[in-house]
């Protein structure tokens, strides 16, 4: 059974969408690689066909351009998309993250082969900090569920709904629960904030790894590396920061990460980043 590479984007051209396609084929990933792309130049669909990509389209303009609109936010629509494009079809394991701020630095199936228990079906990625010491998911969390959620679940630690992984049909399912979970609620983009409060849940407890940057699978640089953040955050972060060495963000023990999301925080990284996979 093939593996899986997802992600879904609207509104970026080839040289936005450029690194995280060519750091997937740079990366040793044999299975199927798909994008979604809603709103999309013609000229940037043939370079993402041309590198080895199924592209899932919305609909086209007259130009031959994709175009696409919905009242919907990407951030959550992207699962209803997803979740459909695997409605027929099976795959082992599935990956898949944010686009335009990820590039994979190692073939992500081979560290789900090694480091995925029998009996878990999903990986999610800490950012590092809890809710209650990160200002942004704080607010959204309050937003999104109003103050008796919020007090209970504020001090949890945060997972990032960017980078998610796992076996094929919890993978689907999940992607199912996290736009219904999404949809009517105060604010528009809540995909993390509904991800956050549902994988506390014993169902997902039971069968989801939550891993630390430590254990080299992600890294959210936007917590544990950003300049422009890192002053505030270094105190409250729960692990050490990760680290730059040799072209790779690295943990700091110094092992590569699997995945580097958020990488346009940190100027300097984000430079080598991408001259490497440009």
């Amino acid at each position: 059974m093939k593996d899986l590479i997802i992600g879904t984007s609207t509104n970026y051209d080839w040289s936005k969408l450029k690194y995280w396609v060519n750091s997937i084929n740079a990366s040793g990933f044999e299975g199927d690689k798909v994008l979604v792309l809603l709103n999309c130049d013609k000229e940037t669909v043939k370079k993402v066909i041309d590198a080895g990509f199924i592209v899932v389209a919305g609909q086209k303009d007259s130009e031959g351009n994709l175009v696409h609109q919905s009242a919907i936010p990407v951030h959550v629509e992207r699962f209803l998309f997803m979740h459909n494009f695997l409605t027929t079809r099976d795959y082992r394991y599935i990956v898949t993250t944010d686009v335009k701020d990820v590039v994979f630095q190692r073939n992500p199936i081979e560290y789900i082969e090694q480091n995925l228990h029998e009996d878990k079906d999903l990986i999610f990625a800490s950012e590092s900090l809890r809710y209650i010491d990160e200002p942004w998911g704080n607010q959204n969390l309050f937003e999104t569920y109003g103050n008796y959620i919020y007090e209970q679940y504020k001090k949890n630690e945060i997972y990032n709904v960017g980078v998610l992984a796992g076996r094929g049909d919890a993978i689907r399912d999940l992607f199912m629960n996290i736009f219904a979970a999404a949809i009517g609620r105060p604010i528009p983009i809540c995909d993390q904030s509904t991800f956050n409060f549902m994988i506390q849940s014993t169902w997902f407890q039971k069968s989801g790894m939550y891993l630390r940057s430590e254990d080299a699978w992600a890294c959210q640089l936007g917590t544990t590396a950003d300049p422009s953040k890192i002053e505030q955050f270094a105190p409250l972060l729960l692990e050490p920061t990760p680290k730059f060495e040799n072209g790779e963000v690295v943990t700091s023990t110094g092992k590569p990460f699997t995945i580097a999301h958020q990488y346009d925080r940190v100027p300097e990284w984000k430079q080598i980043i991408e001259a490497k996979y440009g």
